[in-house]
């Protein structure tokens, strides 16, 4: 048993106070002896021995109730996992701050809502000697301070504050954090509370493991959240589709996922809007935006589905197209760049009519995301200066101000697509591949008779390969190639395509990938293939934005060359701050971590440069939760506990810490013995006597 107050066990000495009046106050009485009533001594003498004993129940059971008075102000409790006394108390409250919890519960209530009143309760509970670390976390940790501290106002204003983010979850990253914490605590008691929907995707593909921490001399709370409806439709991506007649009108092509929002076996189909958004118009503001179109997706009860939204027009910056509301409406919302200043700028510089390559790069733009803009050889080092991505292709070799101006530019930040062609110098381009990291070309050879080489992808999970067969073994795409170039890579450069172990595709260091078989029809028909042009888009597109999605996800930053100076503006016209970095010798202007989603502009002075998505991770919109058990189960039984949200959750809180408390048992016990002192006293005594009239 433990005492929340053992000082008030002192009390117990009043318990001595009923037998000391008992004491002081008994006389002996003096004897007279009358011989009338000698007749009476026995029966006096069984009277005085059932008064004696009355006498010493009465005693007793005033002693007592005085004792339970003492033990009920001393609050006993049974059971208890933290350590009595006066010792101080080390709290780490883990509270998930992710997209998730902005579900609302069963009131209609966001579930940071319920996180609030949760950890005001928490503090409800600190003694003076306590001290606690709050730790909002989502993807990252955001604690309020560096080490716990005992500043209850600091803390009660930090939890009012808590809301939602739009950023996906990490809880492994939490608990490293808090292990971290409570390790370095010196107190005698040290909690965990964690306050989390335990939404199972940011546990990641492996599920839940327990970081290394001081798990066996601390206490863990386990305060699931839980929505009032996992069942939940998702936008999961939004881009302009690419046309394939010029003079086609422009449409939108959306992902959807369902996570158990169709009930029964049939698909069902779901409403969707587009609009435009104006230019400092914000999400909240229906004048700000028009709508582009109408149109429906189809989705099964846990599956995905694709729709294509025809537009009455290209907006100018970008839009947004909309789900109804559901379970979560963080994910029915998902903006798109357009536009000229929603387009990547690509440089390609080659020498002859225009390549395979350069057709592939223009196909579909602007829809695309891409504007190319075709170079020679005395405008190359000039057009670096605000261009997203270079692009080498058919030339013999780079002229020493054009190798200087492509080494800048990748110093910089800037990403490099490079294509040799048939006109390849090779020792040229060895050089070129040196500096760059990639590695050297070897002799070219030729397939024995009857026989091609087939494209096959050497790793998985590759955005630039998002898309294409994943299976190993199976080709990439069906074109064959009879002449190949054997490639040695570099240490550092990793191979995403081969011919075999011999013979590297496509290669990739930092910020570069180079593709290693020519393209022209004497070697292969992979240029007229149906997996050339999107290979070619996918590669633009991850090293100009850094992404083969049509959007940014918070967190991200936006960059650009350091060659202006920039400004970027959300949505609601707020200000990010963007600061020039140097990284290899080249500046860079960087953005801040872009933590709001919405859409995006970036100006150079005062001139509109580019615009930019940023929408939630995909992976937020699954609500499905990690079965309790398999989080409790890591930690030792006696040392975990799940605690339940409702009324009189502080109450709940110290029980769980120190057990259950018994002082209102010993209260109702003390008040029983007074009742039974009253009546014993009671019994006995005659009755009133009638006043005669």
């Amino acid at each position: 048993m433990n005492f929340l107050n053992p000082l008030f066990l002192f009390g117990l000495g009043a318990a001595a106070l009923p037998v000391l009046i008992h004491l002081f106050t008994r006389r002996k009485p003096r004897e007279v002896r009358f011989p009338s009533l000698d007749f009476l001594s026995e029966v006096n003498q069984s009277e005085i021995r059932r008064l004696r004993l009355k006498q010493w129940l009465l005693l007793a059971l005033r002693t007592l109730a005085v004792a339970c008075m003492a033990l009920a102000m001393a609050r006993p409790s049974m059971q208890g996992g933290a350590r009595g006394g006066d010792a101080a108390s080390t709290l780490v409250a883990l509270v998930d701050v992710s997209g998730s919890m902005g579900a609302p519960d069963g009131e209609g209530r966001a579930l940071t809502a319920t996180a609030r009143r949760v950890v005001e309760s928490l503090l409800a509970t600190l003694g003076p000697a306590d001290e606690m670390l709050l730790v909002p976390y989502d993807r990252v940790t955001h604690p309020l301070s560096e080490q716990p501290i005992a500043e209850s106002g600091r803390l009660r204003a930090a939890a009012t504050a808590l809301t939602p983010s739009s950023s996906a979850t990490d809880h492994t990253a939490a608990l490293e954090l808090a292990a971290r914490a409570l390790q370095n605590s010196h107190a005698l008691n040290r909690e965990l509370f964690w306050i989390s929907d335990f939404q199972r995707t940011g546990f990641g593909e492996r599920g839940f493991a327990l970081p290394p921490g001081p798990w066996d001399q601390s206490r863990v709370y386990l305060v699931p959240l839980e929505p009032r409806s996992r069942a939940n439709a998702a936008i999961t991506a939004a881009g302009l589709a690419p046309a394939a007649d010029p003079g086609a009108p422009p449409a939108l092509e959306v992902d959807a996922q369902s996570f158990d929002a169709v009930s029964g076996s049939s698909a069902q189909d779901f409403v969707l809007e587009a609009r435009e958004l104006q230019t400092g118009g914000g999400a909240n503001d229906p004048s700000s935006s028009t709508t582009l179109g109408r149109g429906f997706v189809s989705l099964a009860a846990r599956g995905e589905g694709r729709a294509l939204l025809p537009l009455s027009h290209l907006p100018e910056s970008g839009g947004e197209v909309l789900l109804p509301d559901d379970a979560l409406g963080l994910d029915n919302r998902r903006v798109f760049a357009a536009g000229r200043a929603g387009l990547l700028r690509v440089l390609l510089r080659e020498d002859g009519p225009p390549s395979p390559l350069r057709f592939a790069l223009e196909a579909g733009s602007p829809a695309s995301g891409l504007t190319v803009r075709a170079l020679d050889a005395s405008q190359l080092a000039a057009g670096t200066g605000d261009a997203d991505l270079v692009v080498i292709g058919d030339v013999e070799q780079l002229g020493p101000s054009e190798l200087q101006a492509v080494l800048d530019f990748h110093r910089a930040g800037g990403g490099l697509l490079l294509v040799p062609g048939p006109r390849a110098q090779i020792g040229a381009w060895n050089d070129l591949f040196g500096q760059l990291g990639l590695g050297s070309f070897g002799a070219e050879d030729a397939a024995s008779a009857g026989a091609t080489w087939r494209l096959l992808r050497a790793v998985a999970g590759h955005a630039v390969l998002d898309g294409f067969p994943t299976r190993p073994g199976e080709p990439l795409t069906q074109a064959r190639f009879t002449r190949v170039h054997a490639f040695r890579a570099a240490a550092g450069a990793r191979v995403l395509l081969r011919f075999d172990d011999a013979h590297a595709a496509l290669v990739e260091s930092p910020r570069v990938l180079a593709l290693t078989t020519p393209l022209d029809p004497t070697r292969s028909d992979f240029a007229v293939s149906g997996a050339f042009l999107p290979l070619m888009h996918q590669a633009a597109l991850v090293l100009g934005r850094g992404t083969a999605a049509p959007s940014l996800t918070p967190g991200d930053r936006w960059s650009a060359p350091a060659s202006a100076e920039w400004r970027v503006e959300d949505e609601t016209g707020r200000e990010v701050p963007v600061s020039v970095e140097s990284s290899g010798g080249a500046a860079r202007a960087m953005s801040a971590p872009l933590e709001r989603t919405g859409l995006y502009r970036a100006f150079a002075g005062a001139t509109l440069r580019a615009s930019f998505a940023v929408n939630p991770d995909p992976r937020e919109g699954d609500l499905t939760p990690i079965a309790l058990v398999a989080v409790t189960s890591a930690f030792k039984a006696d040392r975990v506990r799940v605690l339940r949200t409702g009324d009189d959750l502080a109450v709940r809180i110290r029980e769980a810490r120190f057990g259950r408390e018994l002082w209102r048992e010993f209260v109702i016990l003390a008040l029983l013995l007074l009742i039974a002192e009253s009546i014993i006293g009671r019994w006995g005594m005659p009755g009133a006597v009638k006043r005669a009239t």
